[in-house]
């Protein structure tokens, strides 16, 4: 039964509850990790701008790559070992993850079984869609975005701006612009909430984060594919509300590019939510999903260390270079 939580939205931190808590997702326990071959990529549609497309045509073959296009890497990872082994850390912690790895470049997608299928409530997440939503029907010529919207859809992501996201859903269609990104990159996981206005109740897997991500650098014209990967990759370290947004992913590569899309929230159905999301890699190699839920909380209270470990455990030091 969904939990009405319009008297408890609360998705910022109380200082004092932030330091390592129990993280919890939906998942299996170790050893259950599955590899496939992800979808063949699809042709980024040829609506680019023609600025874009000057510039691209303009530039040699050995300048920086392109963002549709991963590079080798210098070494390969063994995710379906890493999966089972952050799976097994997290049930000695008494502890569940969600998570599915896409690495663009050998063709793979490895996740947590059906678990990684399962939808969770994206909290955060879900900011990333919306901008999508807005882009896409600007370029279809619907209208177009002022200076004072282009403003806090950035901030939405930037900053992980919450009243920023509650102004752009309210005005421009709620549940009907995360059915329409669902639509249009095949997420049949991703649903609108049931709840006026909670969008962070949206849900989602994990297997599907990491689809979209992947969809979004293949799929999405240039111009709009570059903006929001440029937006990911500046986020802000400590967002609108004071959470700290560089855990997870992040933490366990400090020194590498990555855009990144981060989701807290406390507490629907009594569980403290917790997900760590990504595009890695200079060359955008990896997309990444980690989603946790910690059952049974009731008051504020978020695993950072847990959800660092595991992403560390995924992406051991050394693992990724640009």
């Amino acid at each position: 039964m969904m939990v009405d939580v319009s008297t408890i939205r609360w998705r910022g931190p109380d200082p004092r509850w932030i330091g390592p808590c129990l993280v919890a997702v939906m998942l299996v326990a170790a050893g259950c990790s599955e590899v496939s071959p992800r979808d063949s990529p699809v042709s980024t549609p040829g609506a680019t701008s023609a600025t874009s497309a000057t510039s691209e045509a303009a530039q040699p073959e050995a300048a920086q790559p392109r963002l549709d296009q991963p590079q080798v890497a210098e070494a390969e990872i063994d995710f379906r070992a890493g999966i089972d082994a952050a799976t097994a850390f997290a049930a000695e912690q008494g502890l569940t993850v969600s998570i599915a790895v896409i690495d663009r470049s050998a063709g793979a997608e490895v996740v947590n079984g059906a678990a990684a299928d399962t939808p969770v409530f994206g909290a955060s997440l879900v900011k990333v869609f919306l901008a999508d939503n807005l882009l896409h029907r600007q370029r279809a010529g619907e209208f177009q975005l002022g200076p004072r919207d282009r403003e806090l859809l950035e901030a939405m992501l930037v900053a992980s701006d919450d009243p920023a996201a509650d102004s752009l859903y309210s005005r421009f269609g709620g549940d009907a612009m995360v059915t329409e990104v669902a639509r249009r990159y095949q997420l049949p996981s991703v649903a609108p909430t049931n709840q006026a206005g909670e969008w962070e109740l949206t849900t989602m897997s994990a297997r599907d984060v990491a689809r979209y991500y992947d969809r979004l650098l293949t799929r999405t014209p240039g111009a709009d594919r570059d903006y929001l990967i440029d937006l990911l990759r500046r986020s802000a370290m400590i967002a609108r509300d004071g959470f700290d947004q560089f855990f997870g992913i992040p933490a366990a590569l400090p020194e590498q590019t990555w855009a990144i899309k981060q989701g807290w929230m406390c507490c629907p159905r009594d569980t403290s939510y917790l997900h760590t999301t990504a595009i890695i890699g200079a060359d955008n190699r990896y997309t990444v999903a980690i989603l946790s839920g910690d059952p049974g909380v009731t008051s504020p209270g978020f695993s950072t260390d847990a959800l660092n470990r595991i992403a560390a455990i995924l992406f051991p030091p050394g693992a990724v270079t640009d």
